[in-house]
């Protein structure tokens, strides 16, 4: 259960086309289910979720309880809310990178986004 709300928030490979970023966010946290109340902040990783699972294993390295930090750098889009309300209608605002990541595993699946790093 865990496992599918993971994927659910966090994987969209590849990624969903929009005009630009903001495009993005906007369809996507609402086509996800995070835009009731507005989640305040949200990535979005365009990898496949099988290299995902793989973090908690051989790609990535232990950073202390069940944390697991990637090897290897992943596309990414992080959604930020803009404005202070969490009342629909959400905002956001979004910015693409390539950066490494943290997850939180159990049983060997990711379960949580961490953070960026």
């Amino acid at each position: 259960k865990m496992r599918y709300k993971f994927l659910r928030q966090h994987v969209d490979n590849p990624k969903t086309r929009a005009r630009n970023d903001r495009s993005y966010c906007n369809m996507m946290m609402q086509r996800r289910g995070m835009a009731s109340p507005c989640k305040h902040t949200n990535t979005f990783v365009h990898a496949p979720a099988s290299q995902l699972q793989d973090v908690c294993g051989r790609a990535g390295r232990r950073a202390g309880r069940n944390l697991h930090d990637s090897n290897n750098r992943y596309r990414i889009t992080t959604c930020r809310l803009a404005g202070g309300s969490t009342r629909p209608p959400c905002n956001y605002r979004g910015h693409s990178s390539t950066r490494r990541i943290r997850v939180a595993c159990v049983g060997g699946l990711p379960v949580h986004y961490d953070r960026t790093l």
